[in-house]
């Protein structure tokens, strides 16, 4: 099907050849400032493609020709494209470390939650009757992600020394609320029962619990503001340039005129 307006496969062919040897003649100007019409044409009387041209033919070949090489010869870099490279540039040195930012935080929330878990598992476990730390250990160990491999190398351990193997695990972690965890296991490995070991587990889940709560609050806040910038920014973006911009135009362009006719008339 041939739509109105498009080009035939012949007429398509034959643009293709014209433009290829259009920027053969082009290449040969290409950084030549001072090249002139008259050169053009004589370049292009030389060349075989233009051989059966008549002389209005080649006149209107090189006029096309040197419009082409006036258009690509005054290219240069503009200082929005320098800007837009300094821009693209930065974005791409920060955005790995931005990934890992985001990672980071990401690890930080996963490693609240798993401990939340813990302390709500122990919660349940501490109020049963011949309860024991490797039990729990055992408990934790389930239901563990990020914490899974300490705790794992800490049971295997533990046959050898149970205290020994709990130190060893408090200094492979480094997240603090689980560290005190691990030392009110300690503290039950000792002969301390596991109620009164853990006994101020619930206060500090509460508390954790909380703060959870308001971090998600003010990460709810700032979300919301984000959404209200997003929303008006075409509005703002339509209301500077369909307004603000061509006013400033406008006002510099009558105040250059202004101070030339000035000029004209001192």
């Amino acid at each position: 099907m041939i739509f109105y307006g498009e080009m035939t496969e012949e007429d398509r062919a034959t643009a293709m050849e014209l433009t290829e040897h259009d920027n053969e003649v082009i290449d040969q100007f290409r950084g030549d400032l001072d090249a002139t019409l008259q050169q053009v044409q004589i370049v292009v009387e030389r060349t075989d493609f233009y051989e059966e041209y008549d002389e209005s033919g080649v006149a209107q070949a090189a006029e096309r020709i040197f419009d082409k090489i006036q258009i690509v010869n005054s290219e240069y870099l503009q200082w929005f494209e320098v800007l837009l490279s300094f821009v693209f540039a930065i974005i791409g040195y920060m955005a790995p470390i931005w990934m890992l930012m985001f990672q980071a935080k990401m690890r930080q929330i996963e490693m609240e939650d798993e401990v939340m878990q813990f302390q709500t598992i122990i919660l349940m476990l501490m109020r049963i009757e011949r309860v024991n730390v490797e039990m729990i250990l055992e408990w934790l160990e389930r239901y563990a992600n990020i914490f899974k491999e300490p705790i794992g190398k800490c049971l295997n351990n533990y046959e050898a020394g149970a205290w020994e193997a709990l130190e060893e695990m408090k200094e492979e972690i480094s997240y603090m609320p689980l560290v005190r965890i691990v030392e009110s296991m300690q503290a039950a490995v000792e002969k301390i029962p596991i109620k009164d070991a853990f006994d101020e587990l619930e206060s500090e889940r509460d508390y954790y619990q909380e703060k959870r709560k308001e971090s998600n609050d003010r990460l709810i806040k700032r979300k919301g503001m984000i959404g209200k910038a997003i929303g008006f920014a075409p509005m703002v973006c339509m209301f500077v340039g369909y307004l603000i911009v061509p006013l400033v135009f406008i006002g510099l362009t009558s105040m250059s005129s202004s101070f030339s006719t000035m000029m004209t008339q001192t």
